[in-house]
């Protein structure tokens, strides 16, 4: 996918709403937690070399981050918009198919549920692709341009600008043969 990202730039403002796929949205809520769980903890670990702390506060604190990381629900929403089965995640949660499906299944279907009108991502999911793609060059969380677009060049929403071929990339990610000479 780094040739896509390369030869192609792909401005995801551009691109309508209705273009992006569930796995889109998806991955682009991940980047957006990845990059608040990452302020957060930049936070924390200021006020901790600043040394400024009540006794306690390094443990509230870090209850308060922590409770607040929505980083695993994002990510098992989106492996599973991506095709990822319950015993892929299950394996990789530590724990059994009915488990894992019982403790994000719930949250699945939520996520599922939500419309332009009750997700800023579902809305407006191209101006949120730029944005990630600021935080994975840049590492800022800013509404400054990028100098790439890692994330948008790799979206469902830009394959026919990259020429990628969308349902044999989802098909490899599910552990899936792309075709029927891979799987020999």
């Amino acid at each position: 996918m780094s040739s896509e990202t390369d030869s192609v730039q792909v401005d995801p403002k551009q691109l309508s709403a209705t273009s992006f796929t569930a796995s889109d949205i998806a991955r682009i809520e991940l980047v957006r937690s990845a990059a608040e769980n990452a302020r957060r903890h930049r936070g924390y670990a200021q006020m901790v070399g600043e040394d400024q702390a009540q006794a306690g506060d390094y443990v509230r604190l870090a209850k308060i981050v922590l409770a607040n990381d929505s980083l695993l629900k994002d990510a098992v929403i989106t492996e599973r918009a991506r095709g990822t089965s319950w015993e892929i995640l299950a394996e990789a949660l530590g724990m059994s198919v009915e488990e894992a499906e019982e403790a994000w299944g719930d949250v699945e279907a939520r996520w599922r549920r939500e419309t332009p009108a009750t997700s800023v991502y579902r809305k407006n999911p191209g101006s949120y692709a730029a944005m990630a793609d600021m935080y994975i060059v840049t590492g800022a969380s800013a509404l400054a341009p990028g100098r790439g677009r890692p994330l948008s060049a790799s979206l469902d929403a830009a394959a026919h600008l990259t020429g990628r071929d969308v349902e044999a990339a989802d098909r490899a990610f599910a552990g899936t043969p792309a075709c029927t000479h891979c799987s020999r």
